[in-house]
């Protein structure tokens, strides 16, 4: 059995990779209109814990709203049995803003999880609703 820090930091380098192609914003871009796609296509949800080991920041690609206090941003990552989100929010009147760090459960520490990217979603709670607040990548 190979220990999983090795397969964690492979995976995530190759989940930055992918993130790197082609769905970094350009400067100045405006994403708050991009939403997630619904229905039955919906990826399944990373669980959100700040135990997280060696969690890297990934780039989010999309965002929906779930519920007025709720949003859900697009990742790619690892699967959601084995991995797991740090989502970091700053919120203002006018924008939210975030960041989010995907790393191994501590849980799946012992276990062999596959190497594979998946599109998955995050949720994140806000402090108060969203509103017409724009969603923006925290720098």
């Amino acid at each position: 059995m190979r220990p999983p820090l090795p397969l964690a930091v492979w995976l995530l380098a190759v989940v930055a990779a992918l993130s790197a192609c082609g769905s970094a914003a350009e400067p100045g871009s405006d994403t708050s209109g991009v939403r997630a796609p619904t229905g039955p296509t919906r990826p399944k949800a990373l669980p959100t814990r700040s135990d997280l080991i060696d969690a890297q920041v990934v780039q989010w690609r999309d965002w929906r709203s779930v519920d007025d206090r709720t949003i859900e941003v697009t990742v790619t990552a690892g699967p959601a049995d084995c991995y797991g989100a740090d989502p970091e929010v700053t919120e203002s009147e006018t924008v939210v803003r975030l960041r989010i760090r995907v790393g191994l459960l501590p849980e799946a520490a012992g276990k062999e999880c596959p190497a594979i990217a998946k599109e998955t979603v995050v949720p994140v709670r806000l402090t108060s609703a969203l509103g017409n607040r724009t969603v923006e990548p925290l720098s």
